[in-house]
């Protein structure tokens, strides 16, 4: 069951790393605080926060804001290179 899962997720990964910029500009001002404020109601202060497929690394920026620790992580590489860029201006 798990290989099935897998299957074609290296073409997601690579459309990820040839579309990352275009990506992030098409997600990375869009208003998700609604949906970050009731998540993080759900958890203690401090709490620490998976950030899995995290992109731009704009909700990680929010739940660090919120004093949240977080681990972000993505599969693609261009993402992840976008985002340590990004987190480094927070």
């Amino acid at each position: 069951l798990w290989m099935v899962q897998l299957e074609g997720i290296q073409d997601t990964l690579q459309y990820y790393d040839r579309n990352a910029r275009e990506f992030i500009s098409n997600t990375a001002t869009v208003d998700f605080t609604a949906t970050q404020t009731r998540f993080v109601s759900k958890l203690e202060k401090g709490s620490h926060i998976l950030d899995f497929g995290c992109g731009l690394g704009r909700d990680t920026k929010y739940f660090l804001s919120q004093g949240f620790q977080v681990t972000a992580t993505d599969g693609s590489v261009e993402l992840c290179k976008l985002a340590s860029e990004y987190m480094a201006f927070r």
